[in-house]
C-alpha cells in the first residue's frame, strides 16, 4: 500500500530524519509516538512532500519517487493517492465548510463541481456537521474545524490519510469529538497514518506503533507489545513519562 525506505532530513546541518522506513498495509491505522523533536512530523511531511527529504524513496501503489530528486509528474501522482490532517486546521478562512472541502476535488482533481458538491456534504453529515456547510471557520468550534479539515481530506477519496497531531491544538474537552471520527474511520477501513499523543487511541485503535526518537524508529510492534512490555529503555523512559497523561476516554 504505503512504504517509504531510508527517509533523511537535515535543517541546517541538524539531521532530523538519519533513515525512516515504515510499510503500511491496506487498511492498517499506524500510529507514531515518541517525544517531542524526534521527527515525526517531519517525517509526515516529507511524506506529503510538505518538506523535501534530502534521499529516501517512496512508493503507494505501483507509483515509486526518488525522494532526493522527484518528478513533478510523479509528485502530483503520490499526492492523488494520500491527503493530510493538519495540526492547525489550515482552512480557508474566507470560504465555508462547503466551499473548503470541495476546494480540492474541484480546483485540483477537476471534478464535476455539482458531484463534488453532492459528495461533500454527505462527508460533511457522516463527521456530524450536517447543520455547518455554510459556516465559516471563525465561526466553528476548533473541534469542528478540525472535522472540516477530515471532511476536506476524505473528499480528495485518498488510499491513506496523514494525520499530524489532529488534536494537539483542541481544548481538552474537544478532543474526543475529533477522536470519535478517526475511530469511526479506522473501523470502516480507511489506511491511516498518524502522529499523536493520545495514547489511549494508540493504544486501541492502532494496528501497529512505531516509536520515533532522535530521528530513528526505535521500536515498533503491536499496541500490546510496545505499551505493555517496550524492549528499548528509551520507549520506558518516554512511555513513563506520557502514559496516563491522557484525557480521552474510548
Amino acid at each position: 500500500m504505503m512504504q517509504a525506505t531510508n527517509i533523511k532530513k537535515s535543517f541546517s546541518g541538524n539531521q532530523v530524519l538519519k533513515g525512516v522506513s515504515l510499510t503500511i498495509h491496506k487498511g492498517e491505522v499506524v500510529v507514531i509516538i515518541g517525544p517531542s523533536g524526534s521527527g515525526k512530523t517531519t517525517f509526515l511531511r516529507c511524506l506529503n512532500f510538505l518538506e523535501q527529504a534530502d534521499s529516501g524513496e517512496l512508493r503507494i501503489g505501483n507509483i515509486s519517487v526518488d525522494l532526493r530528486k522527484p518528478h513533478k509528474k510523479d509528485v502530483l501522482q503520490l499526492r492523488r493517492k494520500s491527503a493530510m490532517v493538519f495540526q492547525s486546521y489550515n482552512l480557508f478562512h474566507n470560504k465555508t465548510a462547503l466551499e473548503n472541502v470541495i476546494e480540492g476535488p474541484v480546483i485540483v482533481q477537476k471534478r464535476p463541481r455539482e458531484q463534488c458538491l453532492a459528495e461533500a456534504r454527505q462527508i460533511l453529515d457522516d463527521v456530524g456537521l450536517a447543520d455547518k456547510y455554510d459556516s465559516y471557520p471563525s465561526q466553528l468550534s476548533g473541534g469542528q474545524q478540525q472535522r472540516v479539515g477530515i471532511a476536506r481530506a476524505l473528499a480528495l477519496k485518498p488510499e491513506v490519510i496523514l494525520f499530524d497531531e489532529p488534536t494537539s491544538a483542541l481544548d481538552p474537552e474537544l478532543v474526543g469529538e475529533v477522536l470519535d471520527v478517526m475511530i469511526k474511520l479506522a473501523r470502516q477501513g480507511m489506511t491511516m497514518l498518524v502522529v499523536t499523543h493520545e495514547m489511549l487511541f494508540a493504544q486501541q485503535i492502532a494496528s501497529r506503533v512505531l516509536v520515533m526518537d532522535e530521528g530513528w524508529v526505535i521500536e515498533e510492534g503491536t499496541p500490546q507489545e510496545v505499551f505493555s512490555s517496550p524492549k528499548e529503555e528509551r520507549t520506558q523512559r518516554f512511555l513513563k513519562r506520557v502514559v496516563g497523561a491522557v484525557s480521552y476516554e474510548i
